[in-house]
């Protein structure tokens, strides 16, 4: 059902590769291929993957419009061909976003470029579009985080995107004046445009992967749950998040919107503040947007201000979003192979930057136990169940104590259950119980030299932290403290991930055939009932159950009983 067909190529697909054809050997200059795609013409770079190995690259291709002026706070806008031959070499400008140093920006309102990746342009290969995480306001596509030398070795073609950001990718008002949801939007308008130009560059537009991390995950699912996507992907990997983790979703956007519009002065009346809010420079915004640990306690087990809502039914544009996801799921769930997994330890990677920045976080969470109690369960402070279900949590991760250092691990596991593994799990089990397309499971459990975002934050514990499972699909420069030994055990677990990660686009299966570098094993698809899944470690371990069954089984007991509204996600 899922199998291309192979050994047919249409007129159309025949005219786009002859035509790339006598492009590229038309150069003057080989290492500086110009592409004549639908959209314009546009001139990459040859650039380096290690010994006798070179890719093409095509940077800062413009996706859309610049969404500035009257097209802020609305839906992307195709671009039409641009005229003579654009210089592919240079990254476009990530989209706005709050800098590394307090108080100051980075990037630009004009940010909805896509990058290239290949290291053929000739022929039809897998095509995988990166979706970047950052919480929706920070980080881009950009080479220097997320390096396309590990995949494109693997005989895939990679599309790494920028998406609006912040209030300017996810302010709402929650009626028809704005609708949000602009920077999913945003990555809906990147699959079009991959659609319709990807054969200029070697990409197989009817196998299309999309991948994403933390928000960009998230993102992921939300694709796969709306039909606006239906044709332009062909299957889904979603890592360390989806749609239900308790950040992702936002279900109160017009007071964020008014408090936003109040900070300017503007009032509360959106049919005119809208208007306004467009005028005001854009980088007036970022100060008044909490970003990363200006979040307050309990931070990240809540919304985050801007991100993904349900629009309005009379919104004036397309919508991508009608329904929490959570009625997505059991109305829709996935049409296509999706794969969804986490880390073993997320929660270290926010714990340990809390312990550097806010020593008052446990302090609070001790006088107020109620922090600990899941806003989706839709328990009231000061309710017999609130006491419960804090009581419970607190007696089975740290036996009851008050926290403090002595207990930073156990703190760490229920922050990890808290903010990711219950609701990536809780997701799990609702596909597969509504969809028989294949579902595949992991956890990622590896702990060695690749681990960079772990040793960045200096993370004691054993395990994978959020974000950890990156440096073994892409190149990070950026996180690179020391060079990683050649003969180090993380780089046959990096080419584990690469080839699980390119065998399903290519296929939809992560392990089509016995393989020796994957052990000779085969991934199990995730049955009925939400059991299957496969362990990342050392070695690869499929497994006939669930991951951490006795956490697991905690949460859901706890949901069963004490819940008023589950799944208000």
């Amino acid at each position: 059902m899922f199998r291309r067909k192979t050994g047919f190529v249409s007129l159309t697909s025949f005219v786009v590769i002859l035509t790339c054809i006598i492009s590229v050997k038309s150069q003057a200059d080989p290492g500086r291929p110009i592409i004549d795609s639908p959209a314009g013409q546009v001139q990459g770079t040859t650039e380096s993957c290690g010994l006798f190995c070179t890719y093409y690259s095509f940077k800062g291709v413009p996706y859309a419009e610049p969404p500035l002026g009257s097209l802020r706070f609305r839906n992307p806008v195709p671009r039409p061909r641009w005229q003579g031959v654009r210089d592919g070499s240079n990254h476009g400008a990530e989209c706005l976003q709050a800098a590394l140093i307090p108080g100051q920006v980075r990037g630009s309102e004009d940010c909805l470029y896509l990058n290239i990746y290949t290291q053929q342009l000739i022929g039809q290969r897998p095509v995988m579009v990166w979706i970047h995480g950052g919480g929706y306001g920070a980080n881009s596509g950009n080479s220097v985080d997320f390096g396309p030398e590990k995949l494109v070795q693997d005989n895939v073609l990679l599309v790494t995107i920028n998406y609006r950001l912040g209030t300017l990718g996810f302010l709402s008002t929650g009626d028809r004046y704005a609708a949000g949801n602009w920077g999913l939007k945003d990555c809906l308008q990147a699959l079009r445009w991959v659609r319709l130009n990807i054969a200029a560059f070697g990409g197989d537009p009817d196998n299309v992967t999309i991948f994403g991390n933390s928000a960009g995950a998230a993102l992921v699912h939300l694709l796969v749950l709306t039909d606006t996507g239906e044709g332009l992907f062909h299957k889904a990997i979603a890592q360390s998040s989806t749609a239900l983790v308790p950040y992702a979703f936002q279900p109160r956007p017009r007071f964020y919107a008014d408090r936003l519009a109040m900070a300017f002065g503007l009032g509360t009346d959106s049919s005119t503040y809208v208007e306004q809010l467009r005028t005001i420079p854009a980088e007036q915004f970022i100060p008044l947007q909490e970003a990363a640990f200006t979040i307050p306690v309990p931070r990240f087990l809540r919304p985050l201000d801007y991100g993904p809502v349900v629009e309005a039914n009379d919104a004036p544009e397309e919508r991508i979003i009608g329904k929490r996801p959570i009625d997505l799921i059991r109305t829709r769930a996935h049409r296509v192979p999706f794969i969804v997994g986490y880390t073993d330890l997320e929660g270290a990677f926010f714990t340990a930057l809390e312990n550097a920045i806010d020593p008052t976080v446990k302090g609070q969470f001790n006088a107020n136990p109620h922090l600990l109690v899941p806003f989706f369960w839709n328990v009231n402070e000061g309710t017999t169940s609130s006491g419960q279900i804090s009581g419970t949590f607190r007696q089975h991760y740290w036996q009851s104590q008050a926290l403090d250092a002595s207990v930073d691990y156990e703190w760490t596991v229920y922050q990890t259950d808290h903010q990711f593994l219950f609701a990536i799990d809780q997701t799990v089990r609702l596909h597969a119980q509504t969809s028989n397309v294949p579902l595949y499971y992991y956890q990622f459990a590896y702990d060695g030299d690749l681990n960079l975002y772990k040793k960045l934050f200096g993370v004691q514990h054993p395990g994978a932290i959020h974000t950890d499972d990156l440096p073994h699909l892409f190149h990070i420069p950026a996180a690179m403290l020391e060079p990683v030994p050649s003969d180090s055990h993380a780089n046959i677990v990096s080419s584990r991930v690469v080839r699980m990660w390119t065998n399903f686009a290519r296929t939809g299966d992560p392990t089509p055939a016995q393989e020796p570098l994957l052990q000779n094993v085969r991934w199990p698809t995730v049955g009925a009932t939400g059991t299957g899944y496969l362990s990342i470690g050392h070695d690869l371990l499929p497994n006939s159950q669930t991951p951490n069954p006795t956490r697991m089984n905690l949460w859901y007991n706890l949901q069963q009983t004490y819940a008023n509204a589950p799944f208000e996600v």
